[in-house]
C-alpha cells in the first residue's frame, strides 16, 4: 500500500480520536502491512477483536468488586482468549515484514513482560479507535 495513503488514514483516525492514539506509528505499520497482504481484512479483524477485548477489560476493571457480576471467571477467560487472538492477528500481519519490523513487534508487543503487556494495552486502545472510525465511515457511506 502507498505509505502516504496509510499515513493519511491513520491521521484521520487520530483526528477522529481527538488525538488519543498512543502508538500511531505502529498502527500505521500494521495498517500498511495488512493492506499490502490482504486489502486490510486482517487489520479489520484485528480492530474488531481489539475493540471487543477493550470492552472486556473495561468490564473487568469496573466490575471486579461488583457482587452482581456472577460470570467474572468467564469474562477473564474470554479476555485472555481475545488477548491471545490479538497477538496472533498482529503476528499474522507482520509475518512477511522485514526482519527489523518483525523483531520490533516481537520485543514491543509479543514479549509477555510487564512492558509488553503495557504496550499491547496501548495499541488495543488505538485499534479500538480504528474500529470506531471504520464503523463511522461505513455508516456515512451507507446513508
Amino acid at each position: 500500500m502507498e505509505p502516504n495513503l496509510a499515513a493519511a488514514i491513520i491521521e484521520e483516525i487520530d483526528d477522529f480520536s481527538q488525538h488519543k492514539l498512543n502508538k500511531k506509528t505502529d498502527l500505521k505499520t500494521l495498517y500498511s502491512l495488512s493492506m499490502t497482504e490482504d486489502e486490510g481484512k486482517t487489520f479489520l479483524a484485528l480492530s474488531f477483536t481489539a475493540k471487543y477485548a477493550e470492552g472486556l477489560m473495561r468490564i473487568l476493571k469496573t466490575e471486579i468488586n461488583n457482587p452482581e457480576v456472577k460470570s467474572l471467571a468467564h469474562i477473564k477467560k474470554d479476555f485472555a482468549h481475545n488477548m491471545q487472538k490479538v497477538v496472533d492477528q498482529m503476528k499474522e500481519i507482520v509475518v512477511n515484514a522485514d526482519e527489523q519490523i518483525k523483531r520490533y513487534f516481537e520485543i514491543t508487543y509479543f514479549d509477555m513482560s510487564q512492558q509488553g503487556m503495557q504496550n499491547l494495552t496501548l495499541i488495543l486502545s488505538d485499534l479500538e479507535w480504528a474500529k470506531k472510525y471504520f464503523n463511522m465511515q461505513k455508516r456515512q457511506n451507507s446513508n
